[in-house]
């Protein structure tokens, strides 16, 4: 079943609409969800969670890429779960860890005062920053901070070796902080 018909289904409120969103979705949610949070369980409530809110906002929204639009949710989802864990207490996972790597090359937001509109411009610096990277260093880009996949399989998606991807991720991330200090988004 195509994306299209999915989304009529949704529309439509067809509740076989969901049963099909999970069959054709539901691994590839379920692997985002626990690579962010390492854990099988929440991992599962995230995919319904998920699946909710398609059904909740679908419509109005309409989307072109279903995948696309369900992995959004569910990752906003996970790391929602995630800071929410991370506040009783520091966890693990690989979004953990890849968030980590990228704090040296990201303004906290919170310690410099940044107002909602800042925010909004740094996230669409990195945006942009991301779509001016060649296809390997947007693929490992991508898959590491935004998938949250380990670099071992991240260079594995990307038949790099895995010191290769190390390589081009800390180049990413100077590369990416250099940008954030030329558009003056950068405060040490």
């Amino acid at each position: 079943m195509t994306d299209g018909q999915i989304v009529q289904l949704l529309t439509e409120r067809k509740e076989e609409a969901l049963e099909t969103v999970q069959t054709e979705y539901g691994a590839f949610l379920t692997a985002l969800a626990r690579r962010i949070l390492g854990d099988p369980q929440d991992a599962e409530e995230v995919v319904n969670d998920t699946l909710l809110a398609a059904w909740e906002t679908i419509p109005p929204q309409e989307p072109r890429s279903l995948k696309a639009y369900l992995s959004v949710i569910c990752r906003h989802k996970a790391l929602d779960r995630l800071d929410t864990r991370n506040s009783e207490k520091r966890g693990g996972g690989e979004a953990a860890l890849a968030m980590e790597e990228l704090e040296e090359s990201l303004p906290d937001a919170a310690q410099d005062g940044r107002s909602w509109d800042e925010r909004l411009d740094l996230k669409d610096l990195i945006r942009r920053f991301a779509a001016s990277l060649n296809e390997t260093e947007q693929r490992v880009f991508l898959l590491r901070y935004w998938y949250f996949l380990s670099v071992a399989e991240t260079a594995k998606e990307c038949s790099v070796s895995a010191a290769n991807c190390k390589v081009i991720l800390y180049r990413l991330r100077k590369k990416l902080k250099s940008k954030l200090e030329e558009e003056g988004m950068w405060h040490e």
